[in-house]
């Protein structure tokens, strides 16, 4: 399989003069939209013994006049459904996710699909082997990177998602190699975040977390549990990965978005 990714991201197009307001670019009909963050509610996935996503409180109360007022207060894990990794999740001297700047939140977007590769396969590790080459031609900005496994589909399904072993406790799924982080680190400077539509950077097999390590000592974030269960473009778009602001955080839940030029269908 050959992997051509050539960044042009969605500020590269010419907006004349005349015509440079932002929101007359976005909002033209031109571009798609797409939301790859999952639901927080009683399903969301977590690792386990993390805090799941709970509602401690629900208010919800009927006034006069037809009016309503309801306020819900929750509790859960840093580290569950879409969310964010900041450096310091793995690297000591790292930034807490509150001290991430904005424009390494939002910028271009390559898609890296290798589903075809894993095929549902729980023990899949991508190594460079499997990408013949990936060219990054951002002009040396920032840009993020997420990685498509096709594991989105079994979100629902907690026990398949994570590969938990009964007897042991342990997980499988899919992930990166040590390699690959190191490739990313060293030859993509450019590159501020990695993603994945998996519960963790490293496999889940892993216990001593390389791939965290490397990309984070980095100073790169880590998106988890991306939500890619619908074709996005693999290159053109550009990424706005906002995450919850906890001042201290070592991350927190993410809502991330993909804004990309409409493609016009080859197929029918």
């Amino acid at each position: 399989m050959l992997f051509h990714v050539v960044l042009f991201g969605l500020f590269s197009t010419y907006v004349h003069a005349d015509d440079c307001k932002l929101n007359n670019v976005l909002f033209n009909g031109n571009y798609d939209f797409f939301d790859l963050a999952h639901e927080f509610d009683k399903h969301t996935i977590y690792w386990p013994n993390v805090t799941a996503f709970d509602f401690t409180k629900k208010i919800g109360i009927s006034g006069e006049n037809n009016t309503w007022y309801a306020a819900n207060e929750f509790e859960a894990g840093e580290h569950g459904g879409t969310h964010m990794d900041a450096p310091y999740h793995f690297y000591k001297p790292g930034k807490f996710v509150g001290e991430l700047p904005l424009e390494s939140l939002i910028v271009p977007l390559i898609i890296v699909d290798i589903s075809s590769r894993v095929n549902g396969d729980p023990n899949f590790v991508l190594y460079k082997q499997h990408l013949d080459y990936m060219l990054n031609n951002n002009d040396g900005k920032p840009c993020m990177i997420i990685f498509k496994f096709g594991w989105s589909q079994f979100y629902t399904d907690r026990k398949k998602y994570l590969g938990v072993n009964e007897r042991d406790g342990t997980l499988n799924f899919p992930g990166l190699s040590q390699e690959i982080a190191e490739w990313i680190t060293t030859s993509y400077k450019n590159v501020v975040g990695v993603g994945v539509d998996v519960a963790s950077l490293d496999p889940g097999s892993s216990t001593v977390f390389p791939v965290h390590q490397q990309l984070m000592a980095a100073g790169l974030f880590g998106m988890e549990n991306v939500k890619l269960d619908t074709h996005v473009p693999e290159y053109g778009c550009t990424g706005i990965a906002l995450p919850m602001k906890i001042a201290k955080g070592t991350g927190g839940p993410l809502r991330l978005v993909a804004i990309c030029p409409k493609q016009t269908p080859t197929k029918f």
